[in-house]
């Protein structure tokens, strides 16, 4: 996957402004606070404009990504809605109103709360270069001040991409709820792919339940979640990697797998599907292992060329695939 041109561009003039050595040191004190602090690195570490240019420039990238992909999964759940309006609570540098157009053109007015002005000003230069179509209005607030009140509800598309782990732990369900409540069709909530992000989304996706709310993905069901203690479910997206993104990233690799965990919750049920591929599929000679949440669990599921149907089926899976019939002879549960 690869952003869109016009970002790029706007991106590469944005490096233009910083030199280089002062954004090399400012994605390495990310890229340190990171290892350090876990997901909740980048807020944190945030301190300047070039700082808040090296976060877009080296993280921006692999966030869009993953929203891309997690909205995507929505689209393909809930075919026939049309979004026109989007709120984003913790938008950064306004990742959101690209990947959202990108997978919605119908939207044409994005709100996006965002509390620190240095990543604002950021979103706002580089959505200067978006299509036209989407008209993006840009609102400081804190996500913690439970008082401040989500502006301009309802929204067809609420989403919280990259924020729900930045938040101390009781501030995240109200955020969750405040979301919901703001939301008349979809809700997207996506977090680094870690064990931490994970329980993040675990923990909403219950609420969102008990709320009433309609599962669309990742999940092929809405009862509990059947992931075993130490494990967590997440997906991974590949993206292409400039020469800029290299350099200040300090690789040699075209590109990138960015872990993502993520649930879309909805006001009307989904298009369903019967299972979901979570982990790589493994492909040996004559046989391919799938490992599967379905409605009755985890599996594991071996398919060979006897069954010619399932075979083309499990060749064309990937990690994060929806299977629109679960294989029919799941060799042992997983877990």
């Amino acid at each position: 996957m690869e952003i869109p041109e016009t970002l790029r561009v706007a991106l590469s003039e944005l490096a233009e402004e910083y030199p280089h050595a002062a954004l090399a040191q400012a994605a390495a004190t990310l890229s340190n606070a990171y290892r350090r602090e876990g997901d909740a690195h980048s807020a944190a570490a945030i301190t300047s404009p070039v700082g808040a240019a090296a976060y877009a420039l080296t993280r921006l990238p692999a966030t869009h990504a993953a929203l891309a992909a997690a909205l995507s999964e929505a689209r393909v759940r809930l075919p026939a809605w049309q979004p026109a309006t989007l709120l984003d609570a913790g938008a950064g540098p306004g990742v959101s109103a690209w990947a959202a157009s990108a997978v919605w053109p119908t939207l044409t007015r994005a709100t996006l709360l965002e509390r620190d002005q240095r990543m604002q000003a950021v979103g706002q230069r580089l959505l200067r270069a978006a299509p036209a179509g989407c008209a993006v209005a840009w609102r400081q607030m804190d996500l913690t001040d439970e008082r401040e009140r989500l502006p301009g509800a309802p929204f067809d598309l609420c989403l919280a991409s990259y924020a729900l782990n930045e938040l101390p732990h009781a501030a995240r369900l109200p955020l969750v709820a405040r979301l919901w409540a703001a939301c008349s069709g979809a809700l997207a909530l996506v977090v680094p792919g870690t064990p931490a992000g994970f329980a993040a989304i675990r923990e909403a996706r219950a609420w969102l339940i008990d709320a009433g709310a309609q599962i669309i993905a990742p999940c092929p069901h809405a009862d509990a979640c059947p992931m075993q203690p130490g494990d967590w479910c997440h997906f991974s997206q590949r993206l292409a990697r400039s020469r800029l993104h290299r350099s200040l990233k300090g690789g040699d690799a075209p590109y990138e797998d960015e872990k993502y965990s993520y649930v879309i919750a909805a006001r009307e049920p989904g298009a369903p599907f019967a299972a979901r591929v979570i982990r790589h599929p493994v492909v040996r000679a004559g046989r391919i292992t799938l490992d599967l949440c379905a409605p009755d669990g985890l599996s594991r599921a071996e398919i060979t060329r006897r069954d010619p149907i399932a075979w083309r089926a499990a060749r064309q899976a990937r990690w994060g695939s929806a299977l629109a019939e679960a294989p029919e002879y799941p060799s042992e549960p997983h877990g």
